[in-house]
């Protein structure tokens, strides 16, 4: 697979992506900024969205012009042509997939897919930005006992609504 896998994600400041109950409410202010958070150049340079179920059912389909597969055991109801579900071992599921336009892959989320793409070593690049705020509690970005992964940092950027965004690559 020539493609790398992106993920492009929020954290609070205490690593949380959503709230206990799954919620991301607390993420709507920075949704309705006039900066977009290099969303668009992240969004241009993919072809393909993996995504897991609780996710995809909180945010819906707000994945225009890509294909998305959606882990998941449950089949919801179909609501596009580019929306697929899938179900099983992620680098199966990878192999099987039909990934020909050569473009990038998002990892969307949430933790329980992201940890299993950790721990079979496929993320190649981490773009996570730091909203500052502290959730106490909630579902945590990296869940699992995952292997040792080197990282180098490509970029940090820090926005005026207080976000810091830091771009990793995954080391050879």
């Amino acid at each position: 697979m020539n493609q790398k896998i992106i993920i492009y994600i929020a954290i609070s400041l205490d690593g949380f992506i959503a709230k206990e109950d799954g919620s991301l409410d607390w993420l709507t202010k920075y949704n309705n900024s006039e900066e977009d958070y290099g969303f668009v150049e992240l969004y241009d340079r993919i072809g393909t969205v993996l995504v897991g179920g609780s996710t995809y059912r909180q945010v819906g389909d707000p994945f225009k012009g890509k294909e998305a597969y959606v882990f998941t055991r449950k089949e919801p109801e179909q609501k596009a042509d580019n929306i697929h579900f899938v179900s099983g071992d992620v680098k199966e599921v990878l192999n099987n997939l039909k990934l020909g336009n050569y473009k990038n892959i998002w990892l969307v989320g949430g933790a329980a897919l992201v940890d299993q793409f950790l721990s079979a070593n496929l993320i190649d690049e981490y773009i996570i930005t730091i909203i500052p705020t502290l959730l106490g509690r909630g579902i945590q970005l990296f869940q699992g006992e995952n292997p040792e992964s080197n990282l180098e940092l490509l970029n940090v950027k820090s926005y005026d609504s207080g976000l810091v965004q830091l771009h990793y690559v995954k080391r050879a």
